[in-house]
């Protein structure tokens, strides 16, 4: 049983994860207003490619499937994909020598985590490239530990593959250089086997060599954009989610006295976030809570800032190799500077509030999950029984290989909420992802304090 262990652990997240999303009805698909742009990704030209605003692995996983099996096997797909990231986690904490029902807890939060609960049957990236995420990080600890070639070659490839599945995930290139050198920072032996071994400990510089072969294939993917479309660039994206805040950090009249062209289209976003009814600050130096900033960020994007740069300065600005898209994504490139060079304090006060949503955000949408809030009910209550049947409550038990899972933990949230709030407010849906394996890493410990049992060993 112990060779086949690994095969057996993975069927029963399979048919966890798939019983999950059966009983929940998530295995219907589901669409949202991305969708059409990675349903109907121009695979035949390789200039519109370049030009889209998608990058193409999830637009080719998804023309495969619908010339085969049809997209309705796309929930199905992410519920395979996310089933085998939580094994893979279970096993590299396995690995690293925690106890089987801990790493089984942590590894479980994982599966039926926020991002599993609300992006696993929509036809849109949040899902996959979550998963994707937890593999890179599973074959990181793994690289770490056993200082294998192999692993740091698929580790690198995983998030290779999440970055151009979702953009969003460029976080992992600086987030591996600096998990990776924390994690060869408290290695220690894990069995006997490897204390009698003359392996030398990881190197420090694991991480930055993982980091930057990834980082060479990104920028190799933008010289060929350059190349093609005369874009450097991933993808013509992510300037209008910049401005869509921006613009909320500064009252309308900094918008209308930018200097140059730039003050053209201030002037056009300024009056019509006004005729709209948009809140905004006040000349007086107010500020906009938070919250009204991401309530009415996804109009201001989609609504105001990209429809006018696109439909009153493109086509001026579109000039030589230069196509529409790029001129669009300059010309607000541009105007987004120009705030920031006349009123950078909006913007520092901006990052220094989305820290906060992103902390009190996540933590809200942890507790209001089904499963973890009755984990937290149960949890208190066991508390408060032990509290009163005990006259101390003992030594908490940490157990091996979480050292490694709060390296991980900790940092990969700090990392991709960080990145997020750059450009965009930290949403549900991209902070829970950066936050995947905090319930996993509380979970791990509760686990490894409950009476013992036989299977642990």
């Amino acid at each position: 049983m112990k060779r086949n262990a690994p095969a057996v652990r993975w069927i029963l997240f399979a048919l966890t994860g798939f019983l999950l999303a059966a009983v929940s009805g998530r295995l219907s698909v589901h669409t949202v207003n991305d969708t059409p742009s990675y349903v109907d990704y121009p695979l035949d030209s390789l200039t519109d490619a370049l030009l889209s605003i998608r990058t193409p692995a999830y637009p080719i996983v998804l023309s495969i499937l619908k010339a085969t099996v049809g997209l309705s096997w796309v929930p199905l797909l992410h519920v395979l994909l996310h089933a085998t990231a939580s094994w893979v986690l279970a096993e590299a904490l396995i690995g690293r020598g925690m106890p089987l029902r801990s790493a089984t807890a942590a590894a479980a939060c994982v599966l039926v985590g926020c991002t599993a609960a609300d992006h696993i049957s929509t036809i849109s990236t949040d899902a996959p490239a979550a998963s994707l995420g937890v593999i890179t990080a599973a074959f990181l600890m793994n690289a770490s530990r056993t200082r294998s070639t192999p692993q740091a070659i698929a580790c690198a490839a995983v998030a290779i593959f999440a970055i151009f599945v979702r953009p969003a995930y460029l976080f992992l290139i600086p987030w591996i250089a600096v998990a990776g050198w924390l994690l060869s920072r408290h290695h220690k032996p894990h069995d006997a086997a490897e204390t009698n071994r003359s392996t030398p400990p990881p190197s420090p510089l694991l991480g930055f060599k993982i980091a930057l072969s990834i980082a060479v294939v990104v920028v190799g993917w933008m010289f060929v954009r350059k190349w093609v479309v005369a874009d450097f660039g991933i993808a013509p994206f992510g300037h209008q989610n910049l401005s869509a805040v921006l613009v909320q950090t500064v009252p309308p009249q900094t918008l209308r006295d930018l200097p140059g062209e730039s003050g053209e289209l201030g002037r056009a976003v300024a009056d019509e976030l006004e005729r709209k009814g948009f809140q905004l600050p006040n000349p007086t130096g107010g500020s906009l809570p938070t919250l009204t900033i991401e309530q009415q960020w996804g109009q201001i994007n989609y609504g105001v800032v990209w429809p006018l740069a696109r439909d009153q300065f493109a086509q001026r600005d579109a000039v030589g190799p230069v196509a529409p898209q790029v001129a669009v994504h300059r010309r607000i490139g541009a105007f987004n500077r120009a705030i920031l060079a006349q009123s950078p304090g909006g913007y520092v006060r901006w990052l220094m509030l989305a820290v906060r949503r992103s902390v009190w955000g996540t933590a809200a949408n942890i507790a209001m999950h089904p499963i973890f809030l009755a984990m937290i009910l149960m949890g208190t209550l066991g508390l408060l029984i032990q509290a009163t049947r005990q006259p101390t409550l003992g030594p908490i038990i940490v157990p091996d290989g979480w050292n490694a899972l709060a390296v991980v933990a900790i940092s990969y949230m700090i990392f991709s909420v960080g990145f997020v709030i750059l450009s965009s407010p930290p949403l549900g849906r991209f902070a829970d992802a950066g936050a995947i394996f905090l319930p996993g890493l509380i979970a791990s410990v509760i686990a490894a304090n409950l009476p013992a049992s036989n299977a642990d060993h």
